[in-house]
């Protein structure tokens, strides 16, 4: 069964995950169909969504079902009640245009489709801020080459005495480069940090823009165990379901992101 996903995988050294995405295999339990749920909130209005699709048999390779009709809504934590509704054109898809997630708010979904009901919970954390961009040049990959390119740095501080889990995505003239980037404080705790795009490739004339996301530890551990089902090679680890925070027996996830945007533009 095929399933558009991101592949996470670690890099030694580097605190951030870094992320590919394309089609992959995703190896799903062999079980009877599930919902698939992925709902993302974001803080800026028109940008959230609720995808709602059902898997077919373990052993098709045809597209997952879109689910219509279902009944949509997210509650903040002072009982106001949001609701999205399905894009005409976009069948499994519900948005709400004027939704916005604030910060240190609790967001609960409902998802009632038939008989089925499915609900999630996620926290929005404090609104992480970059602090500046910068890029070097480099000629060559690990030395090896002539191209130049140039690797792009972002910087922000961390909150301290709170436990803070990051997504970072990449724009390179506009359009997402297909890779993104997630880790946690631990290591840096109400720290300075910065780290290069690594895996981003830019060139002379491009314009970069970054968005730094704050999500919750359940959308973290949703990515990651994520890397974990989607790991190959001799040593990979048994291959199982992703952990998400969905309620009710659907898999995917539920998160209200904050974030903050900057970009830079590598001269000609």
């Amino acid at each position: 069964m095929k399933m558009e996903t991101k592949i996470v995988s670690l890099f030694a050294g580097i605190l951030f995950l870094t992320a590919c995405e394309k089609v992959i295999d995703i190896p799903l339990e062999d079980a009877d169909r599930k919902f698939v749920i992925e709902g993302v909130l974001r803080d800026t209005p028109g940008e959230n969504y609720i995808l709602i699709s059902k898997t077919g048999s373990v052993y098709e390779s045809s597209n997952f079902e879109k689910i219509t009709g279902a009944s949509v809504s997210v509650t903040d934590k002072s009982g106001t009640t949001y609701l999205f509704t399905e894009v005409v054109g976009s069948p499994g898809r519900y948005t709400n245009a004027t939704f916005a997630t604030a910060p240190n708010n609790v967001y609960d979904l409902q998802v009632i489709s038939g008989t089925e009901t499915f609900t999630s919970s996620s926290q929005s954390l404090y609104k992480p801020e970059l602090d500046s961009l910068s890029y070097i040049e480099q000629v060559g990959t690990f030395g090896v080459g002539t191209d130049t390119t140039y690797l792009v740095f972002f910087s922000f501080t961390d909150q301290v005495d709170q436990e803070n889990y990051y997504r970072l995505i990449v724009y390179v003239n506009g359009v997402p480069d297909g890779t993104y980037y997630i880790t946690n404080d631990e290591l840096f705790d109400g720290q300075p940090y910065s780290q290069p795009a690594f895996a981003t490739t830019v060139e002379k004339g491009d314009t970069v823009i970054m968005e730094l996301l704050g999500m919750d530890k359940s959308a973290y551990t949703y990515f990651f165990s994520l890397s974990n089902a989607t790991a190959e090679g001799p040593f990979a680890p048994t291959p199982a379901n992703p952990v998400s925070n969905i309620e009710g027996g659907a898999i995917g996830y539920f998160n209200a992101y904050t974030s903050d945007t900057m970009s830079i533009i590598i001269p000609q």
